[in-house]
């Protein structure tokens, strides 16, 4: 039984950590071309640019799957699991969705993003193909799309803050078109394909399949929705998150018939749930992840524990926070193991570990206590620092993998403590240890 700060049993703390980095640059040229287009099985032409400043016809040119691809993204066996992102941004959807949407691993996702400097976000996802620089819209055509330009020191504050806005749009004021001195700083455009979304939609999903669509367009989602409406697409669509823009100058589109869309969608009973991925959250995110502890478990959410009593006499329990590769982690579990001991012992261990590494888990937890870490190494000080945002994914994301493997962790040992990982802890009904002695120290020097 789990007990205060005041029993006076230890708990010796095993640490092997290794912290993974990267760093991605983003690429300035919006003229690049990228392969990874629509899915149509022809080229479509297009129609004239609405802005006369283009210099040559865009086609909307379909990918090359690449050869062994192909199986995986049509998944022959059966109705398709498919997400629908449109205005992908730097895949924070995408990264959202895959960390913790239930079953999120197993959909097909489709990116449409109109900035070609932010294909590289998207790179190291599987299962996904991306429609770059394609803007979804009401009709097949050219379009000019304005976007940021990259920051630079003497870019400028921003509503008095220095800051990225991020992404692009097709319908932006005349001040924003002037360059870098009001609003969202639009200080590059450039002539891309737009698509029907509407139709794409009817031609490249079925009834059958489960589709789930995220719009959150900067605007253009008016059009996209009423000829959606027309003509019978969201038969197609089974789940819809997105996000209205109210505010932006959007031609044709007064604030009568803005509302007059809204209540034609409600009318129809098309709900549109919030989808933040800026801000790492969905509205139905809670009813999704609900908190489901193994009943009788010791403990309160959110408590630091760094002590452990059973009730009886004072006596030593074993925390290993594994971080290593699969590995060192095997080599110091089987020692572990091999020693013949009554100590009870708990294996922490990232939800990235679990993924990678299902089949070692679970034959671990048929001896140990499976704890969860993050989702993912942070570099060493850093978690502390993230915004509760990003802690909150963090710890739904570890848990959604310890529960594919069919395992319910109570137990959380965080790479840093403070006021809002004890509160991100609480809301997840996660207890939280930390070890009154560590070992190998982290203080003075070791000695051999």
């Amino acid at each position: 039984m789990l007990g205060n700060g005041n029993t006076t049993s230890k708990v010796v703390f095993v640490a092997f950590g290794l912290i993974l980095g990267y760093s991605l640059s983003l690429l300035q040229n919006f003229n690049t071309t990228v392969n990874i287009l629509p899915t149509a099985s022809h080229d479509v032409p297009l129609r004239s640019s609405l802005d006369d400043s283009f210099r040559s016809p865009v086609l909307y040119r379909p990918p090359q799957i690449p050869q062994g691809k192909e199986q995986t993204l049509q998944e022959k066996d059966g109705p398709r699991k498919i997400l629908l992102d449109c205005g992908a941004n730097v895949a924070s959807t995408v990264q959202l969705f895959r960390e913790t949407y239930p079953d999120g691993r197993n959909y097909i996702i489709h990116s449409f993003e109109l900035d070609v400097r932010l294909a590289p976000y998207f790179a190291s996802y599987s299962n996904h193909v991306l429609h770059c620089p394609v803007a979804v819209a009401g009709e097949d055509g050219n379009i000019t799309a304005y976007a940021e330009s990259a920051w630079k020191p003497d870019k400028g504050a921003v509503a008095g803050k220095d800051m990225q806005w991020g992404g692009g749009a097709i319908y932006a004021s005349e001040s924003e078109k002037q360059g870098e001195i009001h609003g969202r700083r639009f200080g590059v455009k450039n002539v891309i394909p737009m698509v029907d979304l509407s139709t794409w939609i009817q031609e490249n999903t079925a009834l059958e399949d489960y589709v789930i669509f995220k719009l959150d367009v900067e605007g253009a989602e008016y059009e996209i929705l009423e000829k959606m409406v027309k003509e019978g697409t969201f038969r197609w669509v089974d789940k819809f998150y997105g996000e209205f823009h109210d505010s932006f100058p959007i031609p044709g589109w007064s604030v009568q018939r803005k509302q007059q869309l809204r209540s034609t969608l409600n009318s129809q009973g098309i709900k549109m749930l919030d989808w933040a991925g800026e801000y790492k959250k969905y509205q139905d995110m809670e009813e999704l992840h609900k908190v489901e502890i193994p009943e009788g478990t010791p403990g309160a959410a959110g408590v630091v524990y760094s002590n452990c009593a059973t009730g009886g006499p004072a006596r030593l329990a074993l925390t290993v926070q594994l971080g290593m590769g699969r590995k060192a982690a095997h080599k110091l579990v089987e020692t572990i193991r091999a020693h013949p001991s009554n100590m009870p012992v708990t294996l922490f261990v990232y939800g990235d570990f679990v993924q990678d590494f299902p089949d070692l888990v679970m034959k671990w937890a048929v001896r140990f206590t499976i704890g969860i870490r993050e989702n993912a190494p942070f570099p060493a000080d850093h978690w502390v620092l993230q915004n509760a945002d990003v802690m909150r994914m963090s710890l739904v994301s570890a848990v959604q993998r310890m529960r594919e493997v069919g395992i319910r962790p109570a137990y959380y040992y965080p790479d840093g403590l403070s006021d809002r990982v004890k509160d991100t802890a609480k809301n997840r009904g996660l207890r939280i240890i930390q070890p009154t002695t560590k070992f190998p120290p982290n203080l003075g020097k070791l000695e051999l």
